[in-house]
């Protein structure tokens, strides 16, 4: 399979890079491609946003990289490095020592991280102390200061609560406290704010940014959300049935989306005066056993042709206002210009 055009030379190298990365469900039918092809690079203090609709392998893409899928469930091929090692295939006790500490993810549903039986206090204290050389006491401040940097109110007291004692919402901030508090390089964050209110979630966006900027952290942000990727991300890659179809600088990839994909996500946005039509994608997306070959959304899309019955081709994206990146598309920008 072709690989997408190489982006522009970084002064570093890319602390994470993702090429041809393939992962597949075992069935009594054969495997099925969970996900096809997926490549990409991230930067030291760079935000990358991989968005597309429940289904399109987001999540797939972060157990992948993080060595967390369960069978039958496995990485069939491709390659991860970070920090120019390679995780594919690495000794589960070796992918132990990066993960909390180098790498750390934060997940969709919080008591993936926490444990039911064990006072927050008791978790977040037992993770400093696994990672770096202090006291217990020390432990101790370090863990309340890390609660407060998030929004928990009266940090202090939570420490000796139960994760059942929380609400959802205070139980993610934990969970991202916790992620956010041996300061990694690299930060995997699964639609964390997606309980969250709108203050508290712009809370916790400023903090991983501020994280990001001082610390030089890189963050690989899953979202279904396009206005949480506009504020957050400097680059946006936007996944489908498995594959990235388009990825691009954010500013330049919302003002002018080129895969017909793309185009419908923002289309569907509501924009405008109170309760004004929204112009949805037709269709839903195919289960992992109905993908259909070459490009998979042409049954959705409003401009397919024969040619996208083909394995469509990496090409960069359209010169003009918006250039850089590239897009996975047999006739790129026709749905923009219709």
């Amino acid at each position: 399979m072709s690989a997408p055009p190489s982006p522009a030379p970084s002064p570093l190298p890319p602390l994470l890079e993702v090429q041809a990365l393939r992962a597949e469900l075992a069935t009594r039918g054969g495997p099925l491609n969970m996900l096809d092809d997926v490549s990409f690079t991230l930067g030291h203090g760079r935000v990358l946003a991989l968005v597309g609709e429940s289904g399109s392998g987001k999540s797939a893409t972060a157990f992948s990289i993080m060595g967390l899928l369960d069978p039958p469930a496995r990485v069939a091929g491709g390659s991860v490095r970070f920090a120019g090692r390679e995780l594919v295939g690495l000794a589960e006790a070796e992918m132990r020592r990066l993960r909390g500490n180098r790498i750390a993810m934060i997940f969709q549903d919080p008591m993936m991280t926490l444990n039911p039986v064990l006072t927050i206090g008791a978790q977040i204290v037992e993770t400093v102390l696994a990672h770096a050389p202090v006291g217990r006491a020390e432990a101790r401040r370090r863990a309340r200061d890390v609660l407060g940097r998030v929004g928990v109110p009266g940090p202090e007291e939570r420490l000796a609560c139960h994760p059942h004692q929380l609400s959802g919402g205070l139980r993610q901030r934990v969970a991202i406290a916790i992620a956010l508090l041996h300061q990694p390089d690299l930060i995997i964050a699964d639609e964390p704010t997606t309980a969250l209110d709108a203050t508290i979630q712009a809370q916790i966006l400023r903090e991983v940014r501020a994280l990001v900027t001082e610390r030089r952290t890189a963050l690989l942000w899953i979202t279904h959300d396009l206005s949480v990727a506009e504020q957050l991300a400097d680059d946006i890659a936007v996944m489908y049935a498995g594959r990235i179809v388009e990825r691009g600088p954010a500013t330049a990839l919302l003002r002018q989306p080129i895969h017909p994909y793309t185009a419908g996500l923002i289309a569907s946005l509501p924009r405008g005066r109170r309760g004004s039509r929204l112009t949805p994608i037709p269709g839903l997306p195919p289960t992992l056993a109905s993908r259909p070959s070459g490009c998979a959304f042409r049954p959705r899309c409003g401009v397919a042709g024969p040619a996208c019955a083909a394995d469509p081709p990496w090409r960069d994206r359209l010169a003009g206002s918006a250039p850089g990146g590239a897009v996975r598309c047999v006739n790129p920008g026709q749905a923009v210009a219709a």
